[in-house]
């Protein structure tokens, strides 16, 4: 659906190119949507589109509060309290969408038919009830209040990243047409022309795998990883770290290190490539955290990035509309980095749609 919505707008705006944010988005929510609540949107959907402005303004706000976590005091101050009401009165109006799939759930809910994600906690629910501990469950808190927020954070979290992702993906491409034709010319010799790439083809696809991974690392659009606490007094190159230390770890500055990359402002595919073809990832490539707290999406979201670009590659040739400026690759800062708005020229490669 995605592919043949692209391929319209594409037939439609030939000349000023298409913006593929918004059919980005809806794409990918259908993903978390459908495993989570069993709901998928339509292009243009208003309630769909009141969500995406509702997320994408708490995005922008969340980044305002930021400060609170490094000097608490400012929280008090009058436009951070606005702020924060703000953020709360989206937050409830999300809920109360999420409150009605969770009651149409339980409404329907068949303990023998899981259906979703929302349907496994409702058996988990269900059955701490009949063994009479359901006041333990979320550590005694409103059960429907913490499966709303569950929903919310897959919901936005898990589209927001891979949307990022692969709007970075299609501004490198047309910054590097070389990389571009590379990674074509891997799927027309491995997919052929008859089809769309599949997950079974990603080990047969080293170079567009390898370049999905160079998008990773140079757009790293999650500058700054989930914040940890130490929970004993730790020594680390030479820094006594206290107890109960609220630490920051900045991937961004990993990924962008000379020290472990060469030449890290370069678009280049090669480096996660060995002499062999093969690809490898070093133990400093962390898009997705490190550790027992690293993101609980990472095997999805691979799997979405993957089928997402190298269809996108396969089916269409990306490139900037003529007359205009490429992309800039200056992201904006954010809980996510993003790129400017713009507007890619997407020609038809191949025809999988009859």
């Amino acid at each position: 659906m995605f592919l043949k919505s692209l391929q319209s707008q594409a037939a439609t705006n030939e000349s000023k190119g298409v913006d593929v944010n918004p059919l980005l988005a809806t794409s990918i929510s259908n993903v978390i949507c459908s495993i989570v609540m069993s709901v998928r949107f339509k292009n243009e959907d208003p309630q769909f589109e009141r969500f995406m402005n509702l997320i994408d303004e708490g995005f922008k706000l969340f980044e305002s509060m930021a400060v609170v976590n490094f000097l608490p005091f400012v929280k008090y101050f009058p436009s951070l309290r606005k702020t924060k009401k703000t953020l709360s009165k989206n937050r409830d109006e999300m809920g109360e969408y999420f409150q009605e799939k969770i009651d149409e759930h339980r409404t329907t809910f068949d303990s023998n038919n899981i259906r979703d994600v929302l349907d496994s906690y409702l058996f988990e629910i269900e059955k701490a009830k009949s063994e009479n501990r359901s006041d333990k469950l979320f550590n005694g808190m409103n059960h429907d209040r913490q499966m709303q927020q569950i929903i919310g954070d897959l919901f936005s979290a898990g589209m927001e990243t891979i949307k990022n992702t692969l709007q970075w993906g299609l501004v490198y491409m047309m910054h590097k047409p070389d990389v571009a034709k590379a990674v074509q010319d891997e799927l027309d010799a491995i997919v052929g022309r008859g089809r769309l790439p599949s997950l079974e083809d990603m080990p047969f696809l080293p170079y567009t795998e390898a370049t999905i991974l160079e998008i990773l690392r140079r757009s790293s659009i999650v500058a700054l990883g989930t914040i940890h606490a130490v929970t004993r007094d730790v020594k680390f190159n030479g820094y006594t770290i206290p107890k109960n230390t609220q630490i920051v770890p900045l991937l961004h500055a990993v990924h962008m290190d000379p020290e472990l990359w060469e030449n890290p402002e370069e678009f280049n595919p090669n480096r996660f490539l060995t002499p062999a073809g093969r690809v490898t990832k070093p133990e400093f490539f962390l898009p997705f955290g490190v550790g027992r707290r690293m993101c609980l999406g990472d095997t999805l979201a691979r799997m979405e990035l993957f089928l997402f670009f190298s269809s996108l590659m396969h089916t269409f040739r990306i490139e900037s509309p003529a007359g205009q400026p490429l992309p800039s690759l200056k992201g904006n800062a954010g809980v996510t980095i993003t790129p400017d708005n713009h507007r890619v020229s997407i020609s038809i490669s191949i025809y999988i749609y009859k």
